[in-house]
């Protein structure tokens, strides 16, 4: 097993075999034989792996393989295990420690096939007195396909030196014997083969990146936001449409509900004409999206659902697990029909043509000038009172629907939060999204609950409607139900405490000093000070 990998770029001025000579020659090495390997490079589409140095590559030869490599040291696991087809999920591995570990980078991504290579490689062995391998050196010399029926494109060669799990010191060793070649590593090797090809190593993340500066007027600011959040609706029709992986629809939802929570958190930034328009086409597309993304969640909870019902009853949930995918595929079918329609085009072409139009030297909307640090400063802080006056009035008693209000709020001081990041000190941004996230989770939980319970409800009548007559499975979504509802009644349960923890005196401290609204405190306190002088 290799556990750390360093490479060498090996020029032109030799062959494949002559650098294999050269190489075997400066290590004192042995040739132990030369293959020809079909390579496919797999990443997930927000680079998953590459993010953490690792690229996965399915390799075949005689048989097929997967291996995992990286620049240095590699994850204390098997860095290649046997395979049936090229993996599409990391579900599809073999049990073991590769698997975990992948399924935990990964999450809910499919592995997506970026290009493919033919490394034709000599294998030379550094071995001790006792004819066992201390390290194994590679020479590459590596081909890649740029597109479909084209010739094969020549890479170079270069040299991969693998130290092998406990021989360290024998790695150490020979590495000095290389000196005089090129270093280079994985990553350069990975990113020449993505711009043969046209994409960009991590070039996608569902995070907000944003720079703005606190004197920029607030409409340039806006757009900058929402052609930010555009362009991740645009990065995500495609996998949306090819229905690749949920999170391509989950990512396209989180841009549009931005996009929203942007435009109504901001207004009188733009003219109320334009704000109008846009809220209800993007409201328009936040619907035609529902549908799908709920299933979505129900078919990705649907194991851990019939997991908790004792054996007898799992079997008789699988009628729901197939009406579910039977809703899911209409409801699929609708989907790339709206997201095909002339509307959503539309919309596009024309949200992208407003926003890449300059902003106008005399606006007529009233913030529109503002500068958007004032502005974000008002804005986070009348939100975070808004949360606070909510939450304050909630008791045992209060209707579910007033936490679902009160999430909705949440949500939008996390945006806001996370829209203007870039005009306050990064550390006391992440305190204040930390402070509030453990409250999200929390009314998070409430809601999914409360909306489970009413949508199994709903699904059991129109299983009826469509014909699923077997009474077992309805007895099996009615436990079901039953556990939410107990579940529901926890989770309300934990709020009081989740609300204490975000409402201190500590927590409206921060966001005080953040805004500056702790300043305007002091400012207040003083004036007021100053007009008791003047009255005596």
């Amino acid at each position: 097993m290799a556990v750390e990998t360093k490479y060498f770029a090996l020029g032109t001025e030799h062959t494949a075999q002559e650098w294999a000579t050269i190489v075997a020659t400066l290590a004192q090495g042995q040739r132990a034989g030369e293959q020809s390997i079909e390579q496919t490079y797999l990443d997930t589409f927000d680079w998953a792996l590459c993010q953490d140095n690792l690229y996965l590559i399915a390799e075949k030869n005689d048989d097929l393989c997967v291996r995992l490599m990286a620049d240095g040291k590699t994850p204390k696991l098997a860095s290649q295990i046997p395979v049936d087809t090229i993996p599409v999920w990391p579900a599809d591995l073999p049990e073991g420690r590769m698997k975990k570990y992948l399924n935990k980078l990964a999450g809910l991504r499919a592995f997506i096939p970026l290009t493919e290579i033919k490394s034709e490689q000599i294998i030379i062995r550094v071995e001790d007195k006792k004819g066992r391998e201390r390290v194994r050196l590679i020479v590459e010399v590596n081909f890649q396909r740029t597109a479909p029926r084209r010739k094969m494109t020549e890479l170079g060669c270069r040299l991969r030196v693998e130290c092998l799990a406990g021989y360290e010191k024998d790695f150490a060793k020979t590495l000095p014997v290389f000196a005089g070649l090129q270093k280079t590593t994985q990553f350069e090797f990975f990113e020449t083969l993505m711009t043969n090809v046209g994409k960009t190593p991590k070039d996608y993340s569902s995070k907000l990146n944003l720079s703005l500066d606190r004197n920029m007027r607030s409409d340039a600011a806006l757009k900058e936001i929402l052609t930010n959040q555009l362009h991740q609706i645009e990065r995500n029709i495609d996998g949306t449409l090819a229905d690749i992986d949920s999170e391509f629809l989950h990512d396209l939802r989180v841009a549009v509900r931005r996009s929203r929570s942007a435009l109504s958190r901001m207004k009188g930034v733009l003219p109320q004409t334009v704000e109008d328009k846009y809220a209800q086409e993007l409201a328009w597309i936040g619907s035609i999206t529902t549908p799908v993304r709920d299933l979505d969640v129900y078919l990705l909870d649907y194991p851990k659902y019939r997991d908790q019902l004792r054996d007898d009853l799992q079997t008789d949930l699988e009628a729901l697990h197939d009406y579910l995918i039977l809703k899911h595929k209409e409801a699929r079918a609708q989907l790339v029909e709206d997201l095909t329609s002339k509307r959503f085009k539309d919309f596009i072409t024309k949200w992208r043509t407003f926003l890449k139009r300059p902003v106008p030297a005399r606006p007529t909307a009233p913030n529109a000038a503002l500068p958007v640090g004032e502005l974000a400063d008002k804005r986070i802080w009348k939100t975070y009172k808004r949360i606070i006056a909510e939450g304050r009035i909630i008791t045992d008693e209060t209707p579910a629907e007033a936490l679902h209000d009160l999430r909705k709020t949440a949500k939008k001081l996390r945006y806001l939060l996370e829209f203007f990041a870039s005009l306050y000190p990064p550390k006391e941004v992440g305190d204040m999204i930390k402070a509030l996230k453990g409250l999200q989770e929390n009314l998070g939980d409430f809601q999914d609950l409360d909306v489970q319970a009413d949508t199994l409800h709903n699904y059991s009548e129109d299983m009826l409607k469509a014909g699923f007559t077997d009474p077992k499975v309805f007895l099996a979504m009615g436990v079901l139900v039953e556990n939410f509802m107990a579940h529901k009644v926890s989770v309300r349960a934990e709020f009081a405490e989740r609300f204490a923890a975000f409402s201190s005196k500590e927590i409206k401290k921060e966001f005080r000093q953040l805004t500056g609204h702790e300043k305007q405190k002091v400012i207040a306190a003083h004036v007021s000070e100053d007009d008791q002088e003047e009255a005596s």
